[in-house]
């Protein structure tokens, strides 16, 4: 066993889908052809969600290599979500998975799927996102990273090598950053795709889609569009600066959608940062959509 390559299934759970695929745990190398993806809306009936993971999960593992040696199931999912337990505590705060709340998924998928309840672990989806981006891509090498999502809200992860912290001093509470008191309100009201569509409206009452529309503004050299990503990338260094600082980062790693958008927004983000006297790498990960897929295979790591 101990000469053989190990495996991993890791899952990466969303709104609307289910995607899984085939991890050899020591290179973070995704199997060729091992990919599946399953739709399933996030407010059907609990019973419908399961089956529709079983499917998946099982479709996935069928196409594991005989000769290598499986070690379990790692499943990114949103919270609010007991970990350790594999319990749904969704309230509907977020109107998503209401039909989980206070479902054992981690003992009803060891029943459908005939697998040990050990062999199958949760992480929160932004957590997974920071270590498979630490293992096995733009966080390769560091021991301190800081991981922002920057999208339809703002996620964040903090790593020390290879543990996700999230509680004492060196970090904000829970280790997450999107509550935390900033300016008018909290930091997810400033660092999401709502900020870049609120505020263009504001400043120049007109209405735009969302980050892609601004971007392509600011492609065409929009002063509008620059000018608003500027004051992004000012208010970004703002907020971040004392938690780095604080967490003496090494490099940060920013994903999303927002984040393809960096070129925009990078010179007054670095201004920001240098100003407060932050010195940190930042990059933006090559992972993409595989990074909490990644993160979740590998909880087997170890």
């Amino acid at each position: 066993m101990n000469n053989k390559k190990r495996y991993s299934i890791g899952c990466d759970i969303g709104g609307s889908h289910i995607s899984c695929g085939i991890v050899d745990v020591a290179s973070g190398y995704i199997q060729e052809n091992s990919l599946v993806s399953v739709k399933v809306d996030n407010s059907s009936k609990h019973e419908i969600i399961i089956k529709a993971w079983t499917q998946a999960i099982e479709n996935c593992k069928k196409l594991l290599p005989k000769e290598g040696h499986f070690l379990g199931i790692g499943i990114a999912i949103p919270g609010p979500f007991d970990y350790e337990n594999g319990i749904g505590l969704y309230d509907n705060s977020n109107q998503k998975f209401v039909h989980l709340k206070d479902v054992n998924l981690k003992k009803e998928l060891s029943i459908s799927l005939k697998l040990a309840i050990d062999k199958i672990k949760f992480i929160n989806d932004a957590t997974a996102f920071a270590l498979g981006s630490f293992w096995f891509g733009s966080g390769k090498g560091y021991k301190k990273t800081v991981t922002i999502t920057l999208g339809t809200g703002f996620g964040s992860s903090f790593i020390n090598n290879g543990k996700a912290i999230d509680e004492g001093s060196s970090v904000p509470d829970s280790g997450c950053l999107w509550h935390i008191p900033y300016k008018d309100g909290i930091a997810d009201d400033y660092f999401s795709t709502r900020w870049f569509v609120g505020k263009y409206d504001e400043l120049y009452n007109i209405k735009v889609e969302g980050v892609r529309e601004v971007a392509k503004m600011a492609k065409e050299a929009d002063i509008n569009a620059l000018n608003l990503f500027k004051l992004f990338g000012e208010n970004l260094a703002d907020c971040l600066a004392p938690h780095l600082k604080n967490f003496e980062s090494e490099v940060i790693i920013l994903g999303g959608n927002i984040s393809e958008a960096y070129e925009f927004f990078k010179p007054s983000l670095l201004e920001g940062l240098q100003v407060r006297k932050v010195k940190t790498d930042i990059k933006v990960s090559k992972l993409k959509e595989s990074a909490a897929m990644l993160g979740a295979a590998a909880l087997f790591k170890e």
